[in-house]
């Protein structure tokens, strides 16, 4: 998933991070995750269990690990991809990795329907004179 943060120290007022996220119904399912890779965190989550990475540099690595082997979530890790390789050097550049981070969230099942627009989200609270 790709996240748009409110982030007073950034240049526009936003940050972005990509996430990776494995959910199962069995704590042991996920925690050797942790244990083979020496990152992220699991945790629970409602009825199951998550392994959260959320580390970029980890993230950029793990998703770059997988990406031959993907077919059901391809399309997620190419965008996810792009957003972290993605330097946001103008208001253009934060709108389109926002574009790209809600491309991606309506890829998610999870996602559709709940996900608010994180492109208007930045519209709204970035000004054209910055």
């Amino acid at each position: 998933m790709a996240l748009i943060e409110r982030h007073p120290a950034k240049r526009f007022g936003f940050r972005v991070r990509v996430w990776v996220k494995t959910t199962q119904l069995r704590q042991q399912d996920v925690a050797w995750l942790r244990e083979e890779f020496g990152f992220g965190q699991v945790h629970a989550s409602r009825e199951c269990w998550e392994w959260l990475v959320k580390d970029q540099t980890a993230v950029g690595w793990l998703l770059g690990a997988i990406a031959p082997y993907a077919r059901a979530k391809a399309r997620q890790i190419e965008l996810a991809q792009e957003i972290l390789h993605h330097r946001i050097i103008s208001i253009e550049d934060l709108q389109q990795v926002a574009e790209m981070a809600d491309a991606l969230a309506a890829l998610n099942v999870r996602s559709r329907g709940r996900r608010q627009n994180t492109a208007a989200m930045i519209q709204g609270f970035v000004s054209r004179n910055d």
